[in-house]
């Protein structure tokens, strides 16, 4: 049996990507890939390990939800209380709002993985709701939004995407997790690498035929400083 890759052997620089205050926020490739295997003959999907590593970082950050105390007091049921706000994206972007322990399960279950991997609308629809919780913040005391993407394709709107990045504040910052294998891995790094070179605020990080979902995890827990 192969011996699972370390975060070491992934040669990723996981370091924060920044010391500010952040507001996590997770954008989500549901194209039809996901459902492929993870690694080369492996019986683990890519939605699969990315679902348990996604209830690992929920885990951690659902009690640091700075909307989480106004949500409670609001009379908000507890599953929709904290955790981390998710899009997802594919032919078109689907809103998930927060996922938590207490209510991811049932969310994941009711994903329809599916179709082609367009990420703009979904980018889109996540600062619109970044704008929306934060928008009557004086800028200066706003948490900078951290994007978490996770993906394992190119994205056909590869160039579109970069120009809307080029386009964001400073105070924007960015993580790109690659997951799956072969050659689609292999363009898909290519293609996010090249954005990552034309913007600081951009980190992407490699997950090569991962299956172990707490490798995920704790790579992208670091990254955000947690």
């Amino acid at each position: 049996m192969p011996i699972e890759p370390s975060i070491e052997d992934l040669a990723n620089n996981l370091t924060p990507l920044t010391r500010a205050e952040t507001e996590p926020m997770l954008l989500l490739d549901t194209s039809g890939s996901m459902t492929w295997p993870a690694a080369e003959g492996s019986a683990v999907s890519r939605q699969q390990v990315v679902g348990e590593a996604i209830g690992a970082i929920v885990r951690t950050l659902e009690a640091k939800d700075s909307q989480a105390e106004r949500e409670r007091a609001g009379g908000a049921d507890e599953t929709e209380i904290g955790g981390l706000y998710t899009i997802g994206f594919a032919d078109g972007p689907t809103d998930y709002e927060d996922l938590n322990s207490a209510n991811l399960s049932q969310k994941w279950g009711k994903i329809q993985w599916g179709g082609r991997t367009q990420i703009t609308g979904g980018w889109d629809a996540l600062v619109e709701q970044y704008t929306e919780e934060f928008g009557d913040v004086p800028k200066q005391d706003r948490p900078h939004l951290l994007a978490l993407i996770i993906t394992d394709g190119e994205a056909q709107d590869g160039a579109q995407f970069a120009k809307t990045l080029e386009a964001q504040s400073g105070h924007t910052f960015v993580v790109v997790a690659v997951v799956g294998f072969g050659p689609d891995h292999d363009a898909t790094l290519t293609q996010y690498q090249a954005i990552e070179a034309a913007n600081k605020n951009v980190r992407v990080i490699t997950f090569d035929s991962v299956t172990d979902p707490a490798t995920i995890s704790n790579s992208l827990l670091a990254l955000i400083g947690e």
